[in-house]
């Protein structure tokens, strides 16, 4: 069979067992880590055709356009210039440890920038990949990142209200 349409069958297999198991981002994580575990027995590297990473692609940008609605456009007002603060801190703070890790020789410039900056995993590999980075880097640190968010943010969180007495 060919390689591809394994890697697909079990990717879709990982996506669909996360997802059912209610592991949060579970149909992304579980198809990237079955298809990571598939690709691992295999000896030679596996890459999609062109045509079919631009469709996925796509599709992606398809999903992502669709979760705006008009309900979101009264609250830019306040949440666009909050957001562009956000999106710059992250930039400088993930451009600082890009830097860092540059300088020490442990990435390279393009693979450190996507995988410090946040951003949802496939696209920042996509993109990474797209200016000469390692996606499969990219994507393990946007993996490890999200996973520590998904775990830690919560008592954070608890911690916070507490704190605060519950709001």
């Amino acid at each position: 069979m060919n390689g591809t349409l394994m890697a697909a069958m079990w990717g879709a297999l990982g996506g669909w067992l996360a997802w059912k198991a209610r592991i949060p981002g579970g149909a992304v994580v579980g198809a990237m880590l079955a298809t990571a575990l598939f690709a691992f027995t295999r000896s030679e590297r596996m890459v999609l055709p062109g045509w079919l990473e631009v469709a996925l692609q796509i599709g992606v940008g398809i999903m992502i356009g669709l979760s705006a609605d008009r309900s979101m456009l009264p609250l830019l007002k306040t949440v666009l210039p909050l957001a562009l603060l956000g999106a710059l801190g992250f930039l400088l703070f993930g451009f600082t440890l890009a830097a860092i890790s540059v300088h020490f020789g442990w990435l390279d410039a393009a693979t450190a920038m996507f995988g410090f900056t946040p951003g949802g995993i496939s696209v920042m590999s996509v993109v990474a990949a797209e200016e000469g980075g390692r996606p499969a880097v990219v994507a393990t640190m946007h993996f490890v990142r999200v996973v520590t968010l998904l775990l830690g943010a919560p008592l954070v969180v608890r911690w916070w209200l507490g704190l605060r007495g519950g709001g």
